[in-house]
């Protein structure tokens, strides 16, 4: 069995298992809800694995200082389009 490397995650993923992988990523979610116009810091994440996939991890520091166009729920994925 023979590593696939996936050098946008900076870590190896065995063939076998990245069907699972890519299936159940991890995505950044609201440790809290956060009310629509809100500047996101970055104590307001999480990271789950969730569905919809949203942002991964690695890109958690993109978020900070954006604004959110919607309410999002605490445990649910932030997605790009909805921070500004």
């Amino acid at each position: 069995m023979s590593p696939l490397w996936c050098s946008d995650f900076q870590y190896y993923v065995y063939t076998s298992t990245l069907s699972t992988f890519v299936f159940l990523g991890k995505s950044v979610v609201a440790k809290v809800d956060i009310p629509k116009g809100t500047e996101l810091k970055l104590d307001m994440f999480a990271v789950k694995v969730g569905e919809p996939k949203g942002i991964p991890p690695e890109n958690m520091q993109e978020l900070v200082g954006k604004k959110l166009k919607v309410d999002v729920k605490e445990d649910n994925s932030i997605l790009t389009y909805e921070a500004t």
